[in-house]
């Protein structure tokens, strides 16, 4: 990735990417950016998951 957005960040990129993704293989950033979603709590996906609506909610982009 060009910038460091962090981990909520990171998450947002990758799931506004998803659909485009379906066509091809994962970087390896992608990868390990999942890899490491994959490992949190569901509990903490679920958190995520809101974050990153809040997020989406207020940007302007």
């Amino acid at each position: 990735m060009a910038k460091s957005y962090g981990v909520a960040g990171a998450v947002v990129c990758f799931l506004t990417r998803r659909l485009a993704l379906r066509g091809r293989r994962l970087s390896s950033d992608e990868a390990e950016l999942l890899a490491q979603y994959r490992a949190l709590t569901e509990n903490d996906q679920v958190a995520m998951r809101y974050l990153i609506g809040a997020m989406k909610s207020v940007s302007r982009f």
